[in-house]
C-alpha cells in the first residue's frame, strides 16, 4: 500500500506543480493582455480628437444686467432665458441684425445687435458689428413688401409676402385693391418670381402668377352686380437693393380676368414699392 501511496504522492504533487504552472501562465498571459489593452488605449487617447469647445469662435462678456434669449432671431419670438452681467457668451452665426450665442450653461438662443453691442470684447472694450451687407441681401429666405401704383388708371395698393425656395426663383403671395370711380377691384394671386442675375445689386425679374378676383361696383349705381372670376398675370420688373434689410423695385404687369367662357377683361398695372427681408 505504500507504494502505491507514495505514487499517489508523487501524482499529486505533480498535479499541483502542473496546475501552478498553468495558472502562473495565465497570470502571464493575462499581464500581457492587460499591458496591449493599456497601449491601445493610451493609443486611442493620444489620436482621438479633443472635445474642448470651438475656439475659433468669438466670446464677449455682458456687461449690460442681462442678455435676453429669444428661440428665434426676431422679437416676434418669445424670450426663453438670459445671460446675466459678467457671464461669457459664445457668438455662434448671426442673421441680419440678430446673433446666435451660447451661454456658459450651454444654453443657446437668439440676442438683437443692439443687445450684443453693449458687451465686451476680451480686451475690455465695447463690441462693434458691421452693417448688414449685400451677402445677408442674397442669402435671405423671407421678404414682405408693398406697393402704390395704378391699374387701368385707378389707383392701386397691394401688399405681398415672398419666400425665397432657391437662388433664382422667389413663391410670392399678394393681395391688392384699386378704388376707381364705379368699382373696386381686389386681386388676390400666387406668384413665381424669376430671378435671372440675383447677385447683382440691380435685378431685373419676371412672374408668371394665378388666383382670383372680385370687381364690386359703388352702392350708387343701379342695377350693377358684383363680379368674379379667375386671373392670370405677367409680369416684368427691375429689383434694387437699397441698404440693411431694404429694397425697391418698380414693376409693370399684365392681369387677364377670366369672367366665364365666352368674355375676358384684362387690366394693365404699373406700380413702384419697397420691402424688407429677413
Amino acid at each position: 500500500m505504500r507504494p502505491v501511496h507514495a505514487g499517489g504522492e508523487y501524482l499529486h504533487g505533480l498535479r499541483f506543480s502542473v496546475r501552478m504552472g498553468t495558472a502562473e501562465g495565465s497570470r502571464h498571459d493575462a499581464d500581457k493582455d492587460n499591458r496591449l489593452a493599456g497601449w491601445c488605449f493610451c493609443v486611442l487617447l493620444a489620436f482621438a480628437p479633443p472635445v474642448w469647445a470651438d475656439e475659433s469662435n468669438e466670446r464677449v462678456l455682458v456687461a449690460d444686467p442681462y442678455l435676453e434669449l429669444h428661440t428665434g432671431p426676431g422679437r416676434a419670438y418669445p424670450i426663453f432665458d438670459i445671460a446675466e452681467r459678467g457671464e461669457r457668451v459664445e457668438i455662434l452665426g448671426r442673421h441680419t441684425d440678430w446673433f446666435k450665442v451660447r451661454t456658459a450653461r450651454g444654453k443657446e438662443g437668439w440676442v438683437s445687435r443692439a443687445q450684443m453691442e453693449a458687451t465686451l470684447t476680451e480686451a475690455g472694450e465695447r463690441k462693434t458689428f458691421r452693417d448688414v451687407l449685400f451677402d445677408d441681401y442674397l442669402a435671405r429666405r423671407m421678404e414682405l413688401g408693398f406697393a402704390f401704383g395704378t391699374l387701368n388708371h385707378d389707383p392701386l395698393l397691394s401688399a405681398y409676402a415672398g419666400y425665397r425656395v432657391h437662388e433664382n426663383f422667389v413663391v410670392e403671395l399678394t393681395i391688392a385693391q384699386s378704388a376707381g370711380d364705379f368699382s373696386t377691384t381686389s386681386l388676390y394671386y400666387a406668384s413665381l418670381v424669376s430671378q435671372p442675375f440675383p447677385d447683382s445689386r440691380w435685378s431685373p425679374f419676371f412672374a408668371l402668377g394665378a388666383g382670383r378676383f372680385t370687381n364690386a361696383p359703388k352702392s350708387t349705381l343701379v342695377s350693377a352686380i358684383e363680379t368674379k372670376g379667375g386671373l392670370a398675370n405677367a409680369a416684368v420688373g427691375l429689383r434694387y437693393y437699397v441698404t440693411r434689410q431694404f429694397f425697391v423695385q418698380l414693376q409693370a404687369k399684365k392681369h387677364v380676368a377670366l369672367i366665364d367662357t365666352n368674355r375676358t377683361d384684362d387690366f394693365t398695372e404699373l406700380s413702384a414699392g419697397a420691402a424688407f427681408f429677413f
